[in-house]
């Protein structure tokens, strides 16, 4: 369904400057279409579609898909990230090529410069191949490719350089990349041997202390408005990539899942839309303004809803409207979305937003909501909240227990006595009472309801273990 939906909202537009149609198999002629999006403002391509918007009867298969790509990331020179995939559209095979404007131009494909004049693919020559150049050059002084003063390549984080060196590697056969000084060479990360901003922020070990405003803050309110109290207050200063290993995984904790066992069989659906929340979240971190210090990231946490707050607001070119429907991909910050793209973390595809609003609806969560104003990026999740409810009980934190059978005032005690036993693993029933506030024997009832459905066990001697969780 959502390929039917890519191909039917392109299939509306006309062909244009980013935008073009192929009812024919040509790479040569592929190739220099893409060249000049690339040298242009980038576009998409859709191959196995006529002029008039038919199907062609060619067929595509994902091996010509797989040859026509690394083709193009092998002659197009220098490289650029190239992403294609296969689309089902009327049980047909469309293949759809996007990329995005390139940041080190000219490109050429057999040693000639393509561009885009409105829908055709011209050779670029004399004053076209000067006005590339002068575009190269504002693109060399863009934040990105200023240098960080001070900072050497001992402050970088080399294991996760190998970690995109390695995943760039299964993406091209580049022979002029030998190690990972050449990699950020070659990747502008490193220009005339001094680390670049976005190298930082990217690959820092501690890149804070270089670049302040790439901390990245999640605040929990205990209510519906922001106030001088909050349940958790954290910063995060590593590098993009440690944030997002880290944060991700923080979703699971604050917002919680519900663990549902009717008969024999056990679920488990997590309380968020988790692939939704993290396209926004991985959308705020690729596209946020870097380079003003007042710059911010901010993940509000409500008892209502969820807030992404990100500081640099839609480019000029996009409005909060373009974001529901198909639109093109702009970006802020090139060097670091290529190298986040070659980590597998995002797409070129400008239906990210778009997917986000289809997955929370299928989920059965509210759309999510878009606001920009005075350069601030807002994405909210209605509906999406976190779980401390009594606050100065620290309760019911992370998981919600379901069990048929076992009525509704129960289930929620069942809820905060895991959630205690998670938080203090190895109490005994006599202290575990307290925290929850019941007798002994009605915690030792719960306790035996926990065990017999696998949610906990009793670990060590009757005198000296605890209960702990089982996994």
């Amino acid at each position: 369904m959502e390929d039917n939906i890519i191909i039917t909202n392109l299939l509306k537009l006309s062909e244009s400057e980013r935008l073009e149609f192929k009812a024919t198999i040509d790479k040569s002629s592929i190739a220099k279409v893409i060249t000049s999006f690339i040298n242009t403002k980038g576009g998409d391509l859709v191959i196995g579609i006529n002029d008039d918007k038919t199907v062609s009867d060619i067929h595509l298969t994902e091996q010509f898909r797989k040859s026509l790509e690394t083709f193009l990331i092998n002659e197009i020179k220098p490289t650029a990230p190239v992403y294609s995939r296969i689309e089902t559209y009327k049980k047909k095979n469309i293949i759809l090529i996007s990329v995005w404007e390139g940041a080190n131009k000219p490109y050429s494909f057999k040693n000639t410069i393509y561009i885009r004049h409105g829908q055709q693919t011209i050779v670029s020559k004399g004053t076209g191949i000067d006005n590339l150049l002068d575009e190269r050059m504002l693109l060399e002084q863009r934040w990105e490719r200023q240098a960080v003063l001070g900072a050497s390549f001992e402050d970088l984080d080399l294991a996760e350089v190998k970690k995109s060196l390695e995943a760039y590697k299964n993406y091209s056969t580049d022979t002029a990349i030998l190690d990972s000084k050449s990699f950020l060479i070659n990747r502008g990360l490193i220009i005339n041997g001094s680390i670049t901003n976005a190298c930082m922020v990217l690959f820092g070990k501690n890149p804070t202390r270089f670049i302040p405003q790439s901390r990245i803050k999640l605040v929990v309110h205990p209510g519906i408005n922001s106030g001088d109290s909050f349940i958790e207050n954290k910063v995060f200063e590593n590098n993009i990539f440690q944030n997002i290993e880290t944060i991700l995984p923080l979703f699971d904790s604050i917002i919680g899942k519900e663990i549902k066992i009717e008969g024999a069989f056990r679920t488990e659906k997590k309380r968020y839309p988790e692939k939704a929340l993290r396209e926004g979240l991985l959308n705020a971190i690729v596209h946020r303004d870097y380079n003003d210090f007042k710059g911010f990231l901010a993940i509000s946490f409500y008892s209502d809803r969820l807030v992404i707050s990100n500081y640099g607001g839609l480019p000029k070119e996009l409005t909060v409207k373009d974001l529901k429907t198909e639109h093109n991909s702009i970006l802020r910050n090139p060097d670091i979305a290529q190298m986040c793209f070659y980590r597998r973390y995002i797409e070129m595809l400008g239906t990210g937003t778009q997917r986000m609003i289809r997955e929370c609806k299928s989920e059965g969560f509210k759309t999510p909501v878009w606001k920009s104003k005075d350069n601030i990026l807002e994405l909210t999740f209605s509906g999406v909240s976190h779980q401390y409810e009594g606050v100065n009980e620290g309760v019911n934190e992370g998981v919600k227990i379901n069990i048929e059978g076992v009525n509704e005032g129960v289930n929620e005690e069942l809820t905060l006595l895991y959630n205690q036993i998670a938080k203090h693993p190895g109490k005994k029933a006599n202290e575990l009472n307290e925290q929850i506030n019941k007798s002994l024997s009605t915690t030792e009832r719960y306790l035996k309801i926990l065990k017999e459905h696998d949610f906990i066990e009793f670990r060590g001697a009757p005198k000296t273990g605890g209960y702990h969780l089982l996994n």
